[in-house]
């Protein structure tokens, strides 16, 4: 009791103290010209902001006794400026530009926030600037430009860990703002469900991640955070409307109408005393290029952060998704590759999905904070037919629970460790009425061993059980090197073991309304995933304007789940433990910048080899090489940017239930070439708040399949306006 009082009297006397309040504006030590989104923290507290889109920050109620300010922006130093006496401080602060992508903060890695150049292992990071030139509109639609991931259609592969399981399971783990979101029912992801115009930032860690994020983290683990509340009200706005070509060839075209697709989104976003407010709503409407392959989306979204103290703060935020579209599984033939097959005409499927979450943070001394979270994840859908005849429907909740604290022992030894657990609950006709629970702890520890060289050790425990079919319990260790040989010039070691439980939907479903003539058998007796992966990598730079990265990654796979057809006369399929495999390969990325920075380019190439053990048999749904290269180049208020892909030609696929679906010409596949092009023009140097682009995507009209009977996107252009209003 005595120490609850005290702790309540050292609450008072935080919030009583005298504050002090710091205003800015960010700038690139070369021109002077205004760095946005660059975030601003307060070392030690909750307090931090982001810089808008004139470089401007205001911070208030900062405690006396807390003088370091941490400023950090994708493509520059990372920068600690010690504040002076005075109640009220005004700085301009220069960071100086670097091709050293991880001189940003990330938090994904450890759990923690830190420089990218201090993690052992390998990570991308996207900014908010890569969404909005891009008139991105869907996350995945972004993660295609990340080196070493590609997509089957809508199922994520980084460095080729997934293959394609139509939607059942995901080997690659979902987090907004560090909490997870994979659907209880198929544990996949929902891409078009993340609010993209509020992403601040998405990061990628390439590699297994179970050790601190468990099962789903066998292959890597995407982590979107999303922007803080601006100091002043300000209100954001976009339009854009496209329209797809005509198909490239006549035995193609099936309606002589253009199709085409709009959007329109609307944000608020500002600070009343201690709380942030930032909300938006967004939706889509798309004709699509394709017979019956239409959509409607919406989003909404709502994040409130509330500061208790400078120590404390609350945080809740709040999803919507829904979507009505039409269900294209695959082509009628290859004549018809823009109709879908017959069986599969007049059939929707509306989509209801949200998620709330609440995050506690607390530092309670310099030397240790801790945070709790907690989500609710809601899915919602079905499938129905002709005169709306109901084929398919689920109705899932997932909820997820994390305890975390992080303890610096000393200057050279950091501590994180924690709980987890889980809940999930599925009532459906596909899958039956069914729910798993699960619990975890870890610990991981940091410790610099001198200033050039540091290690991670870190293990987790995961108990995990679905009522009716299997309990289980996992040990996953990891571990790590940084050495830096120079500025710039990093060396990394990991490894680390990785497991995903099978999804509900693997476990039990059971269906025939598939839209082909392939039946799904319940497969009770699955065993969960496992995985080593190795990796060594390096960055250094070349020259003052050439920045090179390169990292040797070597997988091993147990019991992979993989669907298996085991009838002939009539398909039958079900999920079985059927592939232990290797993956092993390289991943290099070269990074240029030059005219001051004007004009930037990176390239990348990652080989991949993905074989099983037993037959060497190349992996089905694999590629072997995945190689892009971006550009752009601004000058006074124009911008522009070409964007390249390619992806090789997938190489085994699944030849047996193409032939029993049937899928019709279902081997069709070619190597993937696409190019993205882009214009800008910023009218705020007119005095006009406002930006207009021009967006090209797939420029050279080049068809191709990400997913075997499915024609991607033809050449789509887009016009979008949007603009700040404070």
């Amino acid at each position: 009791m005595k120490l609850i009082v005290a702790h309540i009297v050292f609450l008072a006397f935080l919030v009583s103290q005298e504050r002090m309040s710091v205003h800015g504006k960010i700038v690139s030590s070369e021109d002077e010209s205004a760095i946005a989104g660059a975030s601003v923290l307060i070392v030690s507290t909750t307090l931090g902001t982001s810089s808008d889109a004139e470089g401007r920050f205001s911070l208030r109620k900062i405690p006396l006794e807390r003088r370091q300010l941490q400023i950090s922006a994708v493509g520059y130093k990372t920068q600690v400026v010690e504040l002076g006496v005075g109640d009220v401080q005004e700085l301009v602060i220069q960071l100086h530009p670097s091709l050293i992508q991880t001189q940003g903060v990330v938090v994904t890695a450890n759990k923690r926030a830190q420089s990218l150049e201090e993690i052992p292992v390998s990570m991308s990071v996207l900014d908010a600037k890569s969404f909005e030139v891009r008139n991105i509109v869907s996350l995945d639609d972004a993660l295609r430009y990340v080196p070493g991931v590609n997509f089957q259609q809508s199922q994520i592969n980084i460095r080729v860990s997934s293959g394609y399981s139509r939607g059942v399971g995901s080997r690659v783990a979902l987090l907004m703002d560090g909490v997870p979101l994979l659907a209880g029912d198929t544990k996949e992801i929902t891409f078009e469900s993340i609010p993209v115009f509020q992403i601040d930032r998405v990061e990628v860690l390439k590699g297994a991640g179970s050790t601190l994020y468990g099962s789903g983290a066998l292959g890597g683990v995407v982590n979107v955070l999303t922007k803080d509340a601006e100091e002043t009200p300000t209100i954001f706005w976009r339009v854009y409307s496209g329209m797809y070509s005509k198909p490239s060839f006549d035995q193609w075209k099936w309606t002589d109408a253009y199709r085409f697709t709009n959007g329109q989104f609307l944000g608020f976003s500002s600070r009343f005393e201690n709380l942030g407010v930032a909300f938006s709503l967004n939706r889509l409407s798309d004709d699509g290029y394709r017979d019956g392959d239409w959509l409607r989306r919406y989003n909404g979204f709502l994040k409130l952060k509330y500061d208790l103290s400078p120590y404390q703060s609350i945080t809740y935020s709040s999803n919507l998704f829904t979507q009505y579209r039409a269900d294209f599984l695959w082509w009628k033939n290859f004549q018809n590759a823009l109709r879908p097959a017959d069986r599969q005409r007049d059939i929707t499927v509306n989509s209801l999905r949200f998620n709330n979450s609440i995050v506690y943070k607390h530092f309670v001394t310099d030397e240790f904070y801790y945070d709790m979270k907690a989500v609710h994840f809601r899915g919602n859908w079905h499938r129905d037919g002709l005169n709306d005849t109901r084929l398919d429907a689920s109705i899932s909740d997932a909820f997820v629970t994390d305890v975390q604290g992080n303890w610096t022992l000393d200057e050279k030894n950091i501590l994180t460790f924690g709980i987890a657990g889980n809940y999930d609950r599925v009532r459906a006709n596909i899958f039956g009425s069914h729910e798993g629970r699960g619990g975890a702890i870890y610990v991981q520890d940091e410790y610099r061993l001198s200033d050039d060289l540091s290690a991670t050790a870190g293990i987790r425990h995961d108990y995990q059980e679905v009522f009716g079919s299997f309990t289980e319990q996992q040990t996953n260790p990891k571990f790590g090197m940084r050495y830096t040989i120079a500025e710039g010039s990093t060396v990394r070691l990991s490894v680390g073991r990785g497991f995903r439980s099978p999804s509900i939907g693997e476990l039990f479903t059971s269906t025939s309304n598939t839209g082909s003539a392939a039946i799904v058998v319940p497969s009770l007796n699955l065993n969960p995933e496992h995985s080593w992966t190795y990796e060594v990598s390096g960055t250094h730079p070349l020259t003052e304007h050439i920045q090179i990265d390169l990292a040797l990654f070597h997988s091993d796979f147990y019991d992979l789940i993989e669907p298996h057809v085991f009838s002939d006369s009539l398909a039958k399929i079900n999920f079985r433990n059927i592939t232990q495999a290797q993956v092993r390969g390289f991943e290099t990325s070269i990074r240029t910048a030059i005219f001051d920075h004007a004009l930037l380019i990176d390239g990348h190439y990652n080989y991949n080899w993905a074989v099983e053990r037993n037959t060497n048999a190349f992996l089905r749904f694999r590629p072997r090489h995945i190689a892009s290269v971006n550009s752009s180049f601004e000058y006074l208020f124009i911008s522009t940017g070409v964007d390249y892909r390619f992806i090789s030609r997938i190489e085994q696929i699944d030849g047996q239930l193409i032939d029993l679906a049937p899928i019709v010409n279902g081997r069709q596949r070619v190597d993937i070439h696409v190019v993205d092009a882009r214009v800008i023009a910023n009218l705020v140097e007119w005095g006009i708040p406002m930006r207009v682009a021009l967006n090209v995507n797939n420029a050279l009209g080049y068809n191709y399949t990400e997913l075997i009977g499915n024609v991607a996107p033809p050449r789509q252009i887009t016009v979008s306006l949007e603009g700040i209003v404070r």
